[in-house]
């Protein structure tokens, strides 16, 4: 570490004196001082500067105009990093360094004068901020920085955070150039991105000797080069220069040049300089992470075959659409039904899609997958030692999803304990994390989702009563595909389509044949079972899509059941109930075995026509 003082005023401005750690260093009018100050104010020894158990101190040596730290009368006094020493009319700043201070000059230019270089510590913005509300003599300063960061944090697109950030700076310090270099794709050397104004692009060349040395020590470097007269070829043309490095996460990602052709820049140009790059930092870091989290969530879309509407044109899909529009507009829970495969999260979307939650987020929870014991501290959060294996707080699904919707499928599988927990969630009381004690209040629209019947787990005591008539505000049946009708061949193109591009073959072919085999299976396993069918045939065909190329089943052939699932075969039972009477409900019921009552609610529930 290397300790020194610099010359922080004229003449002989950012002159430079290394401190010894072993020796006092004398300051004053003698010769035979360490410092020797022309100043007829100061003694002749005036002052000494030295270390005593690794800290720095300055003594008055009885001077007759006294020793001045950071404005105030001392005789002795610690130094730190940064502070002012004042002598006379002779003013210093105490600096330490991981190089030797003259390293810095040499390479600049051995005419030019560093006037200041200051470490760049990129999770602070707004030190020069502050010290501007103790000057209002600067509150224009200020008011630009505030209107540059509400400005950077309404834009996604980098090259924009550049172009104003760039642009305000120019205004601000009135300099005559202003260059943005960012790092090279191969991350080896930084190169010029940006000149402003722009018609100086082609004229000005950005020095490579100050980006080499403001990139390698990491710090922001303003250079007086007035008197320059062979310093490097891109800085002889100006007469003030400041550099100042872009750092994020301990690593250099680019540099900001500024450049006055006359006259001086000022301290607060320096300053600025500094807080508008490390805004610039942190802006241009997230627009571009935004805009590779668009391009990523582009191609898994498209990878997926995932679409923002629900597609169908039948009756039922109609109708399902409709109450969507109203039941989104709406604040109330949301029960979601239908067979696996048939979109319910899809479903879920589009109701948060048209809600006023629309601009906050929407997370999706699979209670079926989450293990049991784990149930409560997945959808609750826990805190660190709760139980065996917590190592560290965790903030839980309803947390995460305050103020927006949480979308919690299979939502039958969730234990009695979740279930408690989530319905004094629902009537708008707080819960408490596992093994918390302090508890926590959210504001979250629930979509549960189920392909079971839970008023049937109502009697068995596997899911709460209390809890169902909460969930089923407003409650959505999705028909399965078999009796949409027309929608078969609508999904089928869409996902041939798609699938053809995904997988290179635009110009693959689907026979007769095969495609009347598509349209007239039942698919129990409903758009799921469609999608996964198109996207495998289309890779294991040849030219044409055949029969023989899509993973159907013949049911019929071979004497296998096409599903076990309860709902789909009562489906088929009570149509065949009522076909039998002549759509007669109580005695369908009758040859049923059920109430009639059971068979009304039911017939409604799966939406069967009589």
């Amino acid at each position: 570490m290397f300790t020194y003082l610099r010359k922080s005023n004229p003449p002989h401005i950012g002159s430079i004196h290394v401190l010894s750690d072993s020796d006092e260093t004398r300051i004053g009018r003698d010769l035979e001082c360490d410092v020797v100050l022309e100043d007829p104010l100061s003694s002749r020894v005036h002052a000494i500067v030295h270390q005593q158990e690794e800290l720095w101190w300055v003594r008055d040596v009885e001077s007759r105009n006294g020793t001045y730290l950071n404005g105030n009368k001392i005789d002795e006094a610690r130094l730190i990093k940064g502070c002012t020493i004042r002598i006379g009319t002779a003013e210093y700043e105490f600096k330490e360094s991981l190089i030797h201070p003259t390293e810095l000059a040499r390479r600049v230019s051995l005419t030019q004068t560093i006037v200041r270089d200051e470490p760049i510590d990129p999770d602070d913005t707004g030190s020069f901020a502050v010290g501007l509300l103790q000057d209002h003599e600067h509150g224009q300063d200020l008011l630009m920085l505030y209107q540059l960061s509400m400005r950077l944090l309404a834009l996604n697109d980098p090259d924009e955070v550049v172009q104003i950030s760039l642009e305000l700076l120019l205004s601000s310090t009135n300099a005559s150039v202003i260059g943005f270099l960012w790092i090279s794709d191969d991350g080896g050397k930084l190169i010029p991105q940006k000149v402003i104004p722009e018609d100086s692009a082609g004229k000005v060349a950005l020095s490579e000797t100050l980006t080499e040395l403001v990139l390698e020590k990491g710090r922001a470097v303003w250079v007086d080069n007035q008197s320059a007269q062979g310093g490097t070829a891109s800085l002889s043309h100006y007469a003030d220069a400041l550099c100042v490095p872009l750092i994020r996460d301990n690593q250099t990602l680019g540099a900001v040049h500024v450049y006055l052709e006359h006259g001086r820049f000022r301290q607060s140009d320096f300053e600025i300089s500094r807080s508008v790059s490390a805004m610039l930092a942190i802006a241009l870091v997230r627009a571009r992470q935004q805009a590779t989290l668009q391009t990523d969530h582009t191609r898994l879309v498209h990878k997926l075959a995932a679409f923002d509407e629900l597609l169908g044109d039948s009756a039922p899909m109609k109708e399902l659409k409709t109450k969507i529009e109203r039941i989104g507009r709406a604040s109330g829970c949301v029960l979601v039904r239908g067979e696996s495969g048939a979109g319910k999260e899809l479903v879920a979307r589009a109701i948060h899609r048209v809600s006023a939650r629309a601009d906050r987020p929407m997370l999706t929870v699979n209670c079926a997958a989450i293990p049991r014991d784990l149930m409560e501290s997945q959808l609750f959060g826990h805190r660190r030692g709760a139980f065996t294996g917590a190592d560290s707080d965790h903030v839980g699904w309803f947390q995460q999803a305050d103020a927006g919707t949480l979308f919690l499928d299979e939502v039958g599988e969730m234990t009695l304990d979740g279930q408690a927990k989530l319905l004094r969630i629902l009537e708008g009381h707080p819960f408490l994390p596992v093994g918390a004690s302090k508890e926590v209040t959210v504001d979250v629209r629930v979509i549960a989702a189920t392909n079971r019947d839970l008023q049937e787990f109502v009697p068995d005591g596997k899911f709460r009563e209390d809890l169902y008539y909460r969930l089923s505000v407003f409650e959505l049946y999705i028909p399965p595909l078999r009796d949409r009708g027309p929608d078969v061949a609508l999904l089928l193109d869409f996902f041939l389509d798609h699938f053809k591009v995904h997988h290179g073959r635009p110009q693959l072919g689907i026979t007769a044949a095969a495609r009347k085999k598509l349209l007239d299976y039942q698919w129990p396993g409903n758009v799921r079972q469609l999608r996964n069918v198109v996207d495998s045939a289309v890779v294991l065909s040849g030219d044409t899509i055949e029969e023989g190329d899509l993973g159907l089943r013949d049911v019929s052939a071979s004497g296998e059941l096409e599903s076990l699932r309860m709902d789909q075969w009562e489906r088929k039972l009570i149509k065949e109930a009522l076909k039998r009477t002549g759509g007669n409900v109580p005695e369908a019921a009758k040859l049923l075995g059920i109430g009639r009552a059971t068979l009304y609610r039911k017939i409604d529930d799966y939406g069967i026509e009589r």
